[in-house]
């Protein structure tokens, strides 16, 4: 009995001091800036309509984001889970990193009945930054605002397959005041598209393209990009088939887009004008049908496409999901015109 008990009290200082980790610095507000220098970031143009069109407007997101704060909601990065974990396994979805997060908050049966019930959520939020770096700027400052951090991949040069009509120009220093301050900026990887759909050519080119963003930012993580695919003798290529160079298969971590970690729930934005399944649709609803059916305990993703936030909402995107009755309510509520 009395290792038992030993077992136990240790056991309930472990929790104790994971307790007051968490609320000491998940939940710390990150300072990229004063607070009203946030507001201005994100604050409505003179003139919305000028805006590029986009189909979620973003006082929406605010919305969104203080949902999350009154249902505390811990918000993770992926520095929060595969920093400290070793686990280099993307093919086998860092099942080392599942099972520490599993030991962690569902305990085997001789401890169960000393843990604590966990009444958290938790969240991770990933923004891919296809156009507009200026739209997930506004929505980082937001996010800052709230104390919430987020995981902003970036491309090192976009790839235009008709002439350009946007500009991609990263604020590099707000970026790396977020980065310092917990956010994580990681490689949205599109050298397949950039390289002529050459997989040779377009892993030197995923090199390069680390090298030169590392000269900005960490790097630890890349996603590819969905973007074009090309039949090339007979097989369809996309990003996703570009595998990691060999000089980075150690220092740097694939976590989404065929490779990625595990979640119980996930949202995402992503090829929203080609969506035809209502029950989609309809669970784009980010916080009727996402944040407030989170479960304590579990771990959820959203994938957020800055660029398709903004003020100048244009319902016709998808006309399946302008038929939406929440889409039209959500639309009418933030309408600045």
């Amino acid at each position: 009995m009395t290792g038992s008990g030993t077992l136990v009290e240790r056991f309930r200082e472990k929790q104790d001091l994971q307790s007051a980790h968490s609320s000491s610095t998940t939940n710390t507000a990150p300072q990229i800036a004063e607070p009203e220098a946030l507001a201005r970031i994100y604050a409505p143009p003179a003139n919305p309509q000028k805006e590029p069109r986009c189909c979620f407007p973003l006082p929406w997101y605010k919305r969104f984001l203080e949902e999350i704060r009154k249902r505390k909601i811990e918000i993770l990065t992926y520095d929060d889970l595969l920093a400290d974990c070793n686990d280099q396994d993307y093919k086998n979805c860092y099942s080392r990193e599942f099972k520490k997060w599993h030991r962690r908050y569902n305990p085997g049966f001789i401890l169960r009945r000393f843990k604590r019930k966990e009444d958290r959520a938790f969240l991770l939020i990933q923004h891919d930054v296809d156009s507009l770096p200026l739209y997930t700027k506004r929505m980082v400052a937001m996010e800052a605002e709230y104390g919430i951090r987020s995981n902003v991949f970036v491309f090192r040069e976009k790839y235009y397959r008709r002439p350009k009509r946007d500009a991609y120009e990263l604020d590099y220093e707000f970026f790396q005041r977020a980065e310092r301050a917990g956010f994580v900026v990681g490689y949205h990887q599109n050298a397949l598209q950039l390289s002529g759909f050459d997989i040779e050519r377009a892993t030197k080119r995923f090199y390069d393209d680390v090298t030169c963003l590392r000269d900005h930012f960490a790097i630890k993580y890349f996603c590819p990009h969905g973007g074009e695919s090309r039949s090339v003798n007979g097989r369809i290529l996309r990003n996703a088939d570009v595998p990691i160079p060999q000089e980075l298969e150690d220092a740097i971590q694939w976590v989404y887009n065929r490779y990625g970690l595990r979640f119980s729930g996930r949202w995402s934005d992503g090829g929203l004008r080609r969506i035809s399944d209502i029950k989609r649709l309809r669970g784009l609803d980010i916080i009727e049908e996402f944040v407030k059916k989170m479960q304590p305990g579990k771990r959820y993703f959203a994938l957020i496409h800055p660029q398709r936030w903004g003020y100048n909402v244009k319902m016709n995107f998808n006309p399946l999901l302008a038929e939406q009755p929440w889409y039209q309510q959500v639309c009418r509520k933030y309408d600045l015109k």
